[in-house]
Protein backbone atom coordinates (compact mmCIF):
# COMPACT_ATOMS: atom_id res chain seq x y z
CA UNK A 1 0.00 0.00 0.00
CA UNK A 2 1.43 3.23 -1.06
CA UNK A 3 2.58 5.21 2.12
CA UNK A 4 0.29 7.97 1.54
CA UNK A 5 -2.49 6.06 2.02
CA UNK A 6 -1.30 4.46 5.31
CA UNK A 7 -3.23 5.98 8.35
CA UNK A 8 -1.34 8.08 10.68
CA UNK A 9 0.22 6.01 13.52
CA UNK A 10 0.09 8.61 15.83
CA UNK A 11 -3.99 9.82 15.55
CA UNK A 12 -5.16 6.76 13.29
CA UNK A 13 -8.35 7.17 14.66
CA UNK A 14 -9.02 10.89 13.31
CA UNK A 15 -7.42 10.15 10.34
CA UNK A 16 -10.13 7.40 9.66
CA UNK A 17 -12.50 10.04 11.01
CA UNK A 18 -10.93 12.91 9.12
CA UNK A 19 -11.26 10.56 5.85
CA UNK A 20 -14.80 9.21 5.82
CA UNK A 21 -16.00 12.36 6.65
CA UNK A 22 -16.04 13.54 2.53
CA UNK A 23 -17.62 10.04 1.41
CA UNK A 24 -19.89 9.97 4.36
CA UNK A 25 -21.35 13.46 3.06
CA UNK A 26 -22.37 11.61 -0.17
CA UNK A 27 -25.40 9.37 -1.17
CA UNK A 28 -26.33 6.73 0.81
CA UNK A 29 -24.36 3.79 -0.11
CA UNK A 30 -24.68 -0.37 -0.36
CA UNK A 31 -22.61 -1.62 2.10
CA UNK A 32 -20.99 -5.31 1.31
CA UNK A 33 -19.05 -6.83 4.54
CA UNK A 34 -17.99 -10.42 5.38
CA UNK A 35 -20.17 -12.07 6.98
CA UNK A 36 -17.66 -12.74 10.69
CA UNK A 37 -18.26 -11.29 13.88
CA UNK A 38 -15.92 -8.59 12.51
CA UNK A 39 -17.34 -7.80 9.14
CA UNK A 40 -21.15 -7.97 10.81
CA UNK A 41 -20.42 -5.91 13.55
CA UNK A 42 -18.67 -3.19 10.87
CA UNK A 43 -21.78 -3.27 8.65
CA UNK A 44 -24.43 -3.39 11.54
CA UNK A 45 -22.48 0.12 13.15
CA UNK A 46 -22.13 1.70 9.89
CA UNK A 47 -25.68 1.38 8.72
CA UNK A 48 -26.98 2.27 12.28
CA UNK A 49 -25.02 5.38 12.71
CA UNK A 50 -25.73 6.40 9.12
CA UNK A 51 -29.44 5.54 9.99
CA UNK A 52 -29.25 7.63 13.21
CA UNK A 53 -27.63 10.19 11.83
CA UNK A 54 -28.71 10.86 8.10
CA UNK A 55 -31.77 9.55 8.34
CA UNK A 56 -31.58 6.52 5.74
CA UNK A 57 -30.62 3.03 6.93
CA UNK A 58 -28.32 1.89 4.58
CA UNK A 59 -28.75 -1.82 2.30
CA UNK A 60 -26.04 -4.25 3.13
CA UNK A 61 -24.77 -7.12 1.12
CA UNK A 62 -23.21 -9.58 3.20
CA UNK A 63 -20.31 -11.21 1.18
CA UNK A 64 -20.35 -14.84 2.22
CA UNK A 65 -19.46 -18.61 1.09
CA UNK A 66 -17.56 -18.99 -2.17
CA UNK A 67 -18.00 -15.04 -2.85
CA UNK A 68 -15.50 -12.32 -3.15
CA UNK A 69 -16.03 -8.82 -3.36
CA UNK A 70 -13.16 -8.26 -5.86
CA UNK A 71 -14.61 -10.63 -8.67
CA UNK A 72 -16.10 -10.42 -12.07
CA UNK A 73 -19.11 -11.95 -10.70
CA UNK A 74 -19.65 -9.59 -8.01
CA UNK A 75 -18.72 -6.69 -9.81
CA UNK A 76 -21.61 -7.95 -12.42
CA UNK A 77 -23.55 -8.11 -9.42
CA UNK A 78 -22.91 -4.14 -8.44
CA UNK A 79 -23.27 -3.72 -11.98
CA UNK A 80 -27.24 -4.60 -11.90
CA UNK A 81 -27.89 -2.94 -8.34
CA UNK A 82 -26.41 0.40 -9.76
CA UNK A 83 -25.78 1.77 -6.18
CA UNK A 84 -25.25 5.47 -5.89
CA UNK A 85 -21.89 4.30 -3.15
CA UNK A 86 -20.46 1.65 -1.85
CA UNK A 87 -18.58 0.83 1.09
CA UNK A 88 -16.85 -2.39 1.18
CA UNK A 89 -15.73 -3.57 5.31
CA UNK A 90 -13.99 -6.28 5.92
CA UNK A 91 -13.67 -7.91 2.78
CA UNK A 92 -9.41 -7.09 1.73
CA UNK A 93 -8.48 -4.43 0.42
CA UNK A 94 -7.27 -5.23 -3.73
CA UNK A 95 -6.67 -2.96 -6.86
CA UNK A 96 -10.41 -2.79 -8.75
CA UNK A 97 -13.18 -0.89 -8.01
CA UNK A 98 -16.44 -3.19 -7.78
CA UNK A 99 -18.80 -0.51 -9.13
CA UNK A 100 -16.38 1.77 -11.14
CA UNK A 101 -18.99 4.97 -11.53
CA UNK A 102 -20.29 5.11 -7.58
CA UNK A 103 -17.94 6.96 -5.08
CA UNK A 104 -16.20 4.08 -2.42
CA UNK A 105 -14.92 3.54 0.65
CA UNK A 106 -13.16 0.58 1.66
CA UNK A 107 -12.29 0.12 5.46
CA UNK A 108 -10.25 -3.29 6.18
CA UNK A 109 -7.47 -4.79 8.02
CA UNK A 110 -5.96 -7.43 6.12
CA UNK A 111 -2.68 -7.40 3.92
CA UNK A 112 -3.45 -5.40 1.11
CA UNK A 113 -3.05 -6.81 -2.51
CA UNK A 114 -4.04 -3.62 -4.18
CA UNK A 115 -5.30 -0.02 -4.01
CA UNK A 116 -8.68 0.65 -6.18
CA UNK A 117 -8.15 3.85 -8.01
CA UNK A 118 -10.09 7.07 -6.51
CA UNK A 119 -11.25 5.47 -3.42
CA UNK A 120 -11.06 6.13 0.00
CA UNK A 121 -9.35 3.76 1.94
CA UNK A 122 -8.99 3.31 5.84
CA UNK A 123 -6.87 0.80 6.21
CA UNK A 124 -5.63 -0.40 9.73
CA UNK A 125 -2.80 -2.87 7.69
CA UNK A 126 0.87 -1.40 9.42
CA UNK A 127 -0.39 -0.34 12.79
CA UNK A 128 0.42 -1.92 15.84
CA UNK A 129 -1.74 -3.86 17.17
CA UNK A 130 -3.04 -3.74 14.28
CA UNK A 131 -7.17 -2.32 14.84
CA UNK A 132 -10.28 -4.40 13.65
CA UNK A 133 -12.15 -3.44 10.48
CA UNK A 134 -15.16 -2.73 13.40
CA UNK A 135 -12.79 -0.34 15.02
CA UNK A 136 -12.32 1.49 11.85
CA UNK A 137 -15.89 1.42 11.43
CA UNK A 138 -16.14 2.96 14.10
CA UNK A 139 -14.08 5.76 14.46
CA UNK A 140 -14.76 6.12 10.23
CA UNK A 141 -18.49 6.60 11.68
CA UNK A 142 -17.69 9.41 13.92
CA UNK A 143 -17.90 11.60 11.06
CA UNK A 144 -21.37 10.77 10.52
CA UNK A 145 -22.13 11.86 14.40
CA UNK A 146 -21.89 10.56 18.34
CA UNK A 147 -21.40 6.87 17.83
CA UNK A 148 -20.50 6.53 21.40
CA UNK A 149 -23.73 4.28 22.17
CA UNK A 150 -22.42 2.36 19.33
CA UNK A 151 -18.72 1.23 20.51
CA UNK A 152 -20.03 -2.48 21.75
CA UNK A 153 -20.59 -3.22 18.05
CA UNK A 154 -16.95 -2.33 17.60
CA UNK A 155 -15.92 -4.48 20.72
CA UNK A 156 -17.79 -7.44 19.19
CA UNK A 157 -15.83 -7.08 15.64
CA UNK A 158 -12.40 -6.82 18.21
CA UNK A 159 -12.87 -9.90 20.09
CA UNK A 160 -14.26 -11.80 17.26
CA UNK A 161 -11.15 -11.53 15.39
CA UNK A 162 -8.75 -10.93 18.79
CA UNK A 163 -10.30 -12.23 21.74
CA UNK A 164 -11.34 -10.52 24.60
CA UNK A 165 -7.76 -9.95 26.39
CA UNK A 166 -6.41 -8.47 23.21
CA UNK A 167 -4.96 -5.16 24.23
CA UNK A 168 -7.40 -2.21 23.12
CA UNK A 169 -8.73 -0.16 25.34
CA UNK A 170 -12.20 -0.12 23.67
CA UNK A 171 -11.89 -3.96 24.83
CA UNK A 172 -11.40 -2.91 28.18
CA UNK A 173 -13.80 -0.60 28.37
CA UNK A 174 -16.36 -3.03 27.21
CA UNK A 175 -15.35 -5.62 29.47
CA UNK A 176 -16.13 -3.28 32.44
CA UNK A 177 -19.08 -2.17 31.00
CA UNK A 178 -21.14 -5.69 29.44
CA UNK A 179 -18.78 -8.39 30.60
CA UNK A 180 -16.84 -10.41 28.87
CA UNK A 181 -18.78 -13.13 29.05
CA UNK A 182 -21.68 -10.97 27.08
CA UNK A 183 -19.00 -10.24 25.06
CA UNK A 184 -17.81 -13.99 24.25
CA UNK A 185 -21.30 -14.89 24.42
CA UNK A 186 -22.03 -12.34 21.33
CA UNK A 187 -19.60 -13.39 19.38
CA UNK A 188 -20.13 -17.05 19.51
CA UNK A 189 -23.67 -16.36 18.19
CA UNK A 190 -23.13 -13.95 15.65
CA UNK A 191 -20.09 -16.05 13.89
CA UNK A 192 -22.21 -19.59 14.00
CA UNK A 193 -25.13 -19.16 11.21
CA UNK A 194 -22.00 -18.59 8.46
CA UNK A 195 -19.98 -21.62 9.72
CA UNK A 196 -23.38 -23.64 9.90
CA UNK A 197 -24.12 -25.90 6.72
CA UNK A 198 -26.53 -23.38 4.80
CA UNK A 199 -24.12 -20.98 5.72
CA UNK A 200 -26.51 -17.83 6.04
CA UNK A 201 -25.56 -15.22 8.35
CA UNK A 202 -28.68 -12.99 7.99
CA UNK A 203 -29.98 -13.73 10.89
CA UNK A 204 -26.69 -12.82 12.89
CA UNK A 205 -26.77 -9.54 11.06
CA UNK A 206 -30.25 -8.67 12.01
CA UNK A 207 -29.60 -9.99 15.34
CA UNK A 208 -26.77 -6.78 15.39
CA UNK A 209 -29.07 -4.18 13.72
CA UNK A 210 -31.97 -4.65 16.17
CA UNK A 211 -29.84 -4.98 19.60
CA UNK A 212 -29.95 -2.78 22.01
CA UNK A 213 -25.95 -3.79 23.84
CA UNK A 214 -24.31 -7.55 24.19
CA UNK A 215 -27.03 -8.41 26.70
CA UNK A 216 -29.82 -7.86 24.64
CA UNK A 217 -28.35 -9.98 22.07
CA UNK A 218 -28.07 -12.77 24.20
CA UNK A 219 -31.30 -12.24 26.34
CA UNK A 220 -33.49 -10.35 24.60
CA UNK A 221 -35.89 -12.97 23.74
CA UNK A 222 -35.29 -12.15 20.30
CA UNK A 223 -35.61 -15.12 17.14
CA UNK A 224 -32.43 -14.34 15.93
CA UNK A 225 -30.76 -14.98 18.89
CA UNK A 226 -32.24 -18.49 19.19
CA UNK A 227 -31.72 -19.16 14.97
CA UNK A 228 -28.05 -18.19 15.83
CA UNK A 229 -27.80 -21.04 18.86
CA UNK A 230 -29.29 -23.68 16.89
CA UNK A 231 -26.88 -22.98 14.36
CA UNK A 232 -24.14 -22.65 16.98
CA UNK A 233 -24.86 -26.28 18.25
CA UNK A 234 -24.66 -27.90 14.48
CA UNK A 235 -21.21 -26.18 13.98
CA UNK A 236 -20.44 -27.39 17.63
CA UNK A 237 -20.87 -31.02 16.59
CA UNK A 238 -19.45 -30.58 13.63
CA UNK A 239 -15.96 -28.99 15.23
CA UNK A 240 -16.14 -31.62 17.88
CA UNK A 241 -15.47 -34.49 15.17
CA UNK A 242 -13.14 -32.10 13.60
CA UNK A 243 -10.83 -32.03 15.95
CA UNK A 244 -10.56 -35.80 16.69
CA UNK A 245 -8.65 -36.04 13.13
CA UNK A 246 -5.05 -36.04 13.56
CA UNK A 247 -2.28 -33.89 12.31
CA UNK A 248 0.00 -34.71 9.22
CA UNK A 249 3.68 -33.26 8.59
CA UNK A 250 5.37 -33.14 5.65
CA UNK A 251 8.72 -33.71 4.49
CA UNK A 252 9.96 -29.85 3.80
CA UNK A 253 8.90 -28.49 7.00
CA UNK A 254 9.00 -31.26 9.23
CA UNK A 255 6.34 -30.46 12.12
CA UNK A 256 6.27 -26.84 11.94
CA UNK A 257 3.85 -26.61 9.39
CA UNK A 258 0.70 -29.42 9.97
CA UNK A 259 -1.99 -30.33 7.91
CA UNK A 260 -5.63 -31.61 8.95
CA UNK A 261 -8.09 -33.19 6.96
CA UNK A 262 -11.76 -33.00 7.29
CA UNK A 263 -15.04 -33.21 5.61
CA UNK A 264 -17.50 -31.56 6.71
CA UNK A 265 -20.35 -28.60 4.77
CA UNK A 266 -19.90 -26.86 7.67
CA UNK A 267 -16.91 -23.78 8.33
CA UNK A 268 -15.00 -25.98 11.01
CA UNK A 269 -11.58 -25.65 9.06
CA UNK A 270 -10.65 -22.21 10.76
CA UNK A 271 -12.15 -23.50 14.15
CA UNK A 272 -9.63 -26.84 14.07
CA UNK A 273 -6.89 -24.75 12.69
CA UNK A 274 -7.08 -22.97 15.54
CA UNK A 275 -7.67 -25.57 18.24
CA UNK A 276 -4.34 -27.42 17.45
CA UNK A 277 -2.16 -24.23 16.90
CA UNK A 278 -1.32 -24.35 20.79
CA UNK A 279 -0.33 -27.92 20.54
CA UNK A 280 2.28 -28.12 18.24
CA UNK A 281 5.92 -27.40 18.72
CA UNK A 282 8.80 -27.34 16.35
CA UNK A 283 12.66 -27.47 16.92
CA UNK A 284 14.53 -24.55 15.45
CA UNK A 285 11.51 -22.81 13.99
CA UNK A 286 10.44 -19.72 15.04
CA UNK A 287 6.45 -20.84 15.33
CA UNK A 288 3.94 -23.70 14.16
CA UNK A 289 1.29 -22.88 11.17
CA UNK A 290 -1.46 -25.28 11.27
CA UNK A 291 -4.00 -25.88 7.79
CA UNK A 292 -7.42 -27.56 8.39
CA UNK A 293 -8.43 -28.26 4.62
CA UNK A 294 -11.95 -29.07 4.27
CA UNK A 295 -13.06 -31.90 1.65
CA UNK A 296 -16.71 -31.39 1.71
CA UNK A 297 -17.18 -27.55 2.14
CA UNK A 298 -18.13 -26.68 -1.07
CA UNK A 299 -18.07 -29.32 -4.47
CA UNK A 300 -15.04 -29.73 -6.63
CA UNK A 301 -12.61 -27.24 -4.24
CA UNK A 302 -10.65 -27.63 -0.91
CA UNK A 303 -11.52 -24.83 1.70
CA UNK A 304 -8.41 -24.29 3.90
CA UNK A 305 -7.90 -21.89 7.01
CA UNK A 306 -4.19 -21.78 7.93
CA UNK A 307 -3.73 -20.42 12.04
CA UNK A 308 -0.06 -19.95 13.29
CA UNK A 309 1.48 -19.42 16.83
CA UNK A 310 4.91 -17.59 17.32
CA UNK A 311 6.62 -15.93 14.55
CA UNK A 312 5.62 -18.11 11.73
CA UNK A 313 3.70 -16.25 8.54
CA UNK A 314 1.06 -17.72 6.78
CA UNK A 315 0.98 -15.15 4.14
CA UNK A 316 4.40 -15.28 3.39
CA UNK A 317 4.47 -19.20 3.16
CA UNK A 318 1.49 -19.61 0.80
CA UNK A 319 3.04 -16.64 -1.63
CA UNK A 320 6.41 -18.52 -1.70
CA UNK A 321 4.34 -21.85 -2.65
CA UNK A 322 1.50 -20.70 -5.11
CA UNK A 323 0.06 -23.11 -7.16
CA UNK A 324 0.26 -22.05 -11.36
CA UNK A 325 -2.92 -20.56 -12.04
CA UNK A 326 -4.00 -20.02 -8.18
CA UNK A 327 -6.98 -16.76 -8.20
CA UNK A 328 -5.50 -14.09 -6.14
CA UNK A 329 -8.36 -13.24 -4.87
CA UNK A 330 -9.26 -16.44 -2.99
CA UNK A 331 -5.80 -17.52 -2.51
CA UNK A 332 -3.63 -16.47 0.52
CA UNK A 333 -4.96 -13.49 1.85
CA UNK A 334 -5.34 -12.54 5.14
CA UNK A 335 -2.93 -11.63 7.94
CA UNK A 336 0.17 -13.18 9.06
CA UNK A 337 -1.22 -15.57 11.24
CA UNK A 338 -4.65 -15.62 10.40
CA UNK A 339 -5.35 -16.43 6.51
CA UNK A 340 -5.99 -19.57 3.92
CA UNK A 341 -8.08 -19.67 0.58
CA UNK A 342 -9.97 -22.34 -1.04
CA UNK A 343 -8.21 -24.48 -4.26
CA UNK A 344 -9.77 -26.86 -7.13
CA UNK A 345 -8.07 -29.94 -6.55
CA UNK A 346 -5.41 -30.03 -9.18
CA UNK A 347 -4.36 -27.04 -7.42
CA UNK A 348 -4.22 -28.20 -3.97
CA UNK A 349 -2.99 -31.45 -5.25
CA UNK A 350 0.36 -29.00 -6.28
CA UNK A 351 0.19 -27.09 -3.06
CA UNK A 352 0.82 -30.61 -0.91
CA UNK A 353 3.44 -31.86 -3.36
CA UNK A 354 5.37 -28.47 -3.32
CA UNK A 355 4.98 -28.71 0.65
CA UNK A 356 6.12 -32.51 1.01
CA UNK A 357 3.03 -34.00 1.89
CA UNK A 358 1.91 -37.67 0.63
CA UNK A 359 -0.92 -39.16 -1.16
CA UNK A 360 -2.92 -38.85 2.39
CA UNK A 361 -4.06 -35.08 2.10
CA UNK A 362 -4.83 -35.05 -1.90
CA UNK A 363 -8.17 -34.60 -3.42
Amino acid sequence: MPPSLALDPRSWAGDARARFAAFADGATPLIASHDDADGLSSAALLARAWDAHRGARPEIRLVGRGENAWDDAFAAELAERDPPALVVADLGLAGRRPAPGAPMAVIDHHVPTGVPDDATVISGYGLAPTPSTSLLAWHAAGALGDVAALDWLAAVGLVGDYGDTADFPLIAAAKKRHGAGLLRETVSLVNAPRRSASGDADAALALLLKARDPKDAVRGGHSETTACDAAREEVKAATAEGRRQPPRFGRRYGRAVAVIRLHSPCQIHPLVAQSWTGRLKAKDAPGVIVFAANFGFREGMVAFAGRASGEADIVDVLARHRPDGADPTRYGNGHRRAAGGTLPHAQWNALMEDLGFGPELRA
